[in-house]
């Protein structure tokens, strides 16, 4: 459906966390109005009623991923069923059934427990800062094949993690690489390629009063993997979380540590580097 100008414009103020939901409800209710177009006035009728009657729309956990799925040439993946398979995993878990026992009062939509995948180090839809943020990743590696020195690979890479010398293969900074795997795609002659590629996984992200980033786990994972490590940290979550406290709340209260022998991930302060 199109929307007016001024109400994209208006549609900017609606936080970004729940404006997909926003968006689909204006939607329809303009179509149910009989409109082809979305103006300021329907947007208005929406926010009234969703004020109203917040606490329906809350399911208990929000789940949103970047345009990676939809052709985005910066993924760096090939097909995955992720999404599909975090949101059958959360939907059972009966997180608006807790948060009803856990909450005192009515609840709203930042009490959502909410998963963010994003399919390259972009991070569109802001993984840093929800309870599990999902990235795609693939790690470079050197083969044994002779460097013709073009240059690409540097030219290529935004964080500046490869060197090059004559005669040897290229160096790879692992504490600047973010994992993108264009320096592979871009190499003619196959000196870098794919060592491991899966998925990187961050906790404890959030917004609000007190705002965290979330805490990145050591490694990449495969998808299998990946799909272990949510449900687990869902499970610490549902098992320890007081009065709908967030994960990122909830380890600054008993400890990360807590969290990382749970999901049975070796916890080592803040050098978490594991390579694969």
């Amino acid at each position: 459906m199109r929307w007016s100008s001024q109400a994209l414009k208006e549609m900017e103020r609606v936080p970004f966390f729940i404006r997909k939901v926003v968006k689909k409800r204006v939607e329809e209710y303009a179509h149910q109005q009989g409109a082809e177009e979305v103006v300021p006035r329907h947007l208005e009728a929406c926010r009234q009623r969703f004020m109203k009657n917040q606490e329906s729309e809350v399911k208990g956990y929000r789940l949103e991923t970047c345009f990676g799925d939809e052709g985005c040439d910066n993924r760096v993946l090939g097909p995955s069923r992720l999404v599909e398979k975090l949101d059958g995993m959360l939907a059972g878990k009966g997180f608006r059934e807790f948060l009803q026992k856990n909450i005192q009062g009515p609840l709203k939509m930042h009490h959502e427990f909410r998963v963010s995948v994003s399919f390259c180090p972009n991070a569109c839809s802001r993984p840093q800062i929800v309870d599990i943020g999902i990235i795609g990743a693939v790690r470079p590696r050197a083969a044994q094949a002779e460097c013709t020195m073009c240059m690409a690979c540097l030219e290529e890479c935004r964080e500046e993690a490869l060197s090059l010398e004559e005669g040897r293969l290229p160096l790879i900074d692992q504490t600047r690489c973010l994992f993108c795997g264009h320096c592979v795609r871009v190499c003619p002659a196959g000196v870098l390629e794919t060592g491991a590629e899966g998925f990187r996984v961050m906790a404890g992200g959030k917004l609000g009063r007190h705002p965290r980033l979330g805490h990145e786990l050591p490694g990449i994972f495969s998808e299998e993997e990946t799909m272990e490590i949510a449900e687990r940290i869902v499970s610490f979550y549902l098992s320890n979380s007081r009065q709908g406290e967030r994960l990122g709340a909830l380890t600054a209260r008993i400890g990360l540590e807590s969290l990382y022998r749970f999901i049975n991930v070796p916890f080592e302060g803040q050098n978490l580097e594991r390579q694969r």
